[in-house]
């Protein structure tokens, strides 16, 4: 596949603050990197091309909404992965970095598996690079997060 040129697609970004927790209220189009920086594939040094207010959200406590990838185990989850949606995309394949967040619940905070329906996470968003084998594995990650189910 050729490397698309990396060029800064959306320069600016406001987002709205939703729910009693004052999180920001943040889509997955919102960092989706073809989108924002027409980047297909994702280098493994895409956090020096990003945009100020997309890096500007680690740290941010956001909202997020999107389904639960299919974890090893159907209760007591402490962290899992979740994902834009449920087609192909994500559920058929290695889901692209940027549909994809690690999330990790609060401390002594698990859930069981939720199947088949979408649902919103709160908590720390976290912008760094995860590497496994000299591969980008992870951009984004949730830490310190609820899961907000209506």
């Amino acid at each position: 596949m050729t490397a698309l040129e990396i060029k800064l697609l959306v320069p600016e970004k406001e987002f709205q603050v939703e729910g009693p927790e004052g999180a920001i209220r943040v889509s997955f189009d919102d960092v989706d990197l073809l989108k924002v920086l027409n980047a297909e594939p994702v280098p493994n040094d895409i956090e020096k091309h990003l945009p100020a207010w997309l890096s500007g959200l680690n740290g941010k406590m956001v909202r997020i909404r999107g389904w639960m990838y299919p974890p090893p185990q159907e209760t007591d989850i402490p962290a899992f992965l979740f994902v834009r949606d449920n087609q192909i995309c994500c559920f058929g394949r290695m889901a692209k970095i940027y549909d994809k967040f690690g999330v990790k619940l609060r401390e002594g905070v698990t859930t069981n598996y939720i199947q088949g329906r979408p649902f919103d996470v709160v908590g720390q968003m976290v912008v760094k690079s995860v590497l496994l084998d000299g591969e980008l594995f992870f951009l984004y990650k949730i830490n310190d997060a609820i899961i907000i189910d209506k």
